[in-house]
């Protein structure tokens, strides 16, 4: 945590009430009303209760309402994904299985968050305003689409989480367990150059996260092997023929596709042009699909450690959880390089 940078508290019904200008009793009635209650909560101190419940992203403590207080062992597991990744062939599911393994062996139970579905859009953190997490010592998030305001907000309640992959959002400071793609793109280029490639291609979308910049940080980084390289971005389906003509005329020899959609979508365009990967032009993905095929295995590639991604996610929210005001270190593991088909000395 840098320098004279207060990590917020978990919030509580007091900083609820303080903000509500009511009394903890008042706040309580509203959490938990019950039948005969002596408590009676006009409708103008019900509103202020709630709204401080938003704005300070109070979620009520479930468990705690029926316990005196204290660490639960249940650590919760929350993703951004429209269906939740329990088939084994989804880019997620080995995630899950290292999530599982780490709560094993710290003693943890799982508690699955699947319901967090708003009517309309992507899955959220706070449906109905509220942090439905909160029955939970602390959080997992994976996905490849975190919203960065409700990351903030998440933050600011001092509910400790760790997300699986680098994020960042403005105004916090995130604990994350990351895959090390600047490195593992570096090697890639580093192989093909060993292979005599002296003119590369980087292929990437046109949406640039956290981990695209790690990918193309990688590879700008091999400019220093004295090698022509090149990058364009541009979503899959926009790949045509024509591109893939001027890449070819241009005097490229290989393509790093930043998905594995931009991979296959390439071959596709190659045939088109009377030609084959690799024999008219190498082709190295940067990812994994998100389903996994029995197609994939010929596909020089880098691998994800997916499962110790997992695992060390579920370390370091323990940690988190333990020592709440301890300085965050963030965690990058190395990806394996696979060697492929589409890939060939020249």
């Amino acid at each position: 945590m840098t320098t004279g940078q207060k990590r917020a508290k978990r919030v509580t019904q007091s900083d609820v009430a303080v903000m509500a200008g009511v009394s903890t009793a008042v706040v309580s009635a509203v959490i938990s009303p019950k039948p005969g209650k002596t408590i009676r909560v006009g409708e103008e101190a019900e509103k202020r209760v709630r709204a401080a419940m938003e704005t300070l992203g109070y979620a009520p403590d479930i468990v705690a309402q029926s316990l005196a207080g204290g660490k639960r062992n249940i650590i919760g597991v929350f993703t951004y994904e429209a269906v939740f990744p329990s088939d084994r062939e989804n880019f997620f599911y080995p995630f899950l299985l290292g999530i599982e393994r780490g709560a094993m062996k710290t003693g943890q139970d799982l508690l699955l968050f699947t319901s967090s579905s708003l009517d309309k859009g992507p899955r959220s953190i706070f449906p109905a305003g509220t942090n439905r997490m909160g029955v939970a010592d602390g959080a997992i998030l994976l996905g490849e689409e975190p919203e960065k305001s409700e990351l903030k907000r998440l933050y600011e309640t001092g509910f400790p989480f760790v997300t699986v992959g680098r994020r960042v959002a403005n105004g916090a400071e995130l604990n994350w367990v990351a895959a090390d793609y600047a490195a593992a793109v570096e090697d890639v280029v580093f192989r093909c150059a060993a292979l005599g490639h002296r003119k590369v291609k980087f292929l990437g979308n046109s949406r640039v996260r956290e981990q695209n910049e790690d990918r193309e940080q990688g590879f700008i980084q091999s400019r220093r092997q004295g090698l022509d390289l090149s990058v364009e971005r541009f979503d899959a389906d926009a790949l045509d023929a024509a591109w893939t003509r001027r890449c070819l005329a241009d005097g490229y020899s290989v393509v790093l596709t930043e998905t594995f959609a931009h991979a296959t979508a390439l071959e596709r365009q190659v045939a088109a042009c009377g030609g084959s990967i690799p024999e008219t032009l190498s082709v190295v993905a940067l990812a994994a699909p998100l389903t996994m095929t029995a197609d994939v295995e010929r596909w020089t590639r880098i691998s994800v450690p997916r499962e110790a991604m997992g695992e060390q996610a579920v370390e370091k929210l323990i940690a988190r959880i333990r020592k709440p005001e301890a300085e965050i270190a963030n965690t990058t593991l190395p990806c394996g390089f696979v060697p492929g088909e589409t890939l060939k000395a020249i």
